[in-house]
């Protein structure tokens, strides 16, 4: 074999993997900025997806606090039950948080009719747009609390659940907040 037939084979034989590097590096930057508007990954999909909307749901919420003593030392003692079952399972503390907005939203939305909470207000799917109507929500505090029930039905509903936990500390902070505010007007 001579000096030419070596060289020729040596540059068929790296053509395409040299290619392939070159690409990979030339577009590694723009994949790089695209990776925060992935919503449906399929490998973890839930856990790329709740991180990016709980983020978002904490940059609105932050005007949620609730100004009453007493009605922030029983969010403090939900939240901390809360927090402490997180490191047990994701799953029950999100479904958990979810039922002490559920729960505060059904008692409110009930007193408006003079009635105790029940079943019907539970399952009522615009429990948010009437808290909405009755002014015990904005507009905000509505998004927020369709997104905290999406994401809930997430979790309930994921077959392999894939979840830190602070995100998971991160929705139970929300649902607090959220509770915290209704339960005030």
């Amino acid at each position: 074999m001579d000096i030419l037939t070596f060289l020729s084979e040596a540059i068929k034989s790296l053509a395409w993997p040299t290619a392939a590097v070159i690409l990979a590096l030339m577009l590694r930057k723009p994949v790089v900025e695209l990776l925060p508007f992935l919503r449906n990954l399929k490998y973890k999909e839930l856990e790329i997806e709740f991180s990016k909307e709980v983020a978002e749901l904490k940059a609105v919420a932050a005007g949620l606090e609730p100004t009453k003593i007493q009605e922030q030392l029983t969010q403090a003692s939900t939240e901390a039950r809360l927090l402490n079952l997180v490191s047990y399972s994701t799953r029950a503390a999100i479904m958990e948080a979810w039922l002490e907005v559920e729960s505060a939203a059904t008692t409110i939305a009930s007193s408006f009719w003079n009635k105790p909470p029940n079943e019907i207000f539970r399952n009522y799917p615009k429990l948010g747009e009437y808290l909405l109507q009755c002014k015990v929500i904005d507009k905000n505090q509505l998004e927020t609390f369709n997104k905290l029930r999406q994401l809930r039905n997430k979790v309930a509903h994921a077959k392999e659940l894939n979840l830190s936990e602070n995100d998971a500390k991160s929705y139970i902070e929300l649902a607090s907040m959220l509770a915290a505010h209704i339960r005030a007007a």
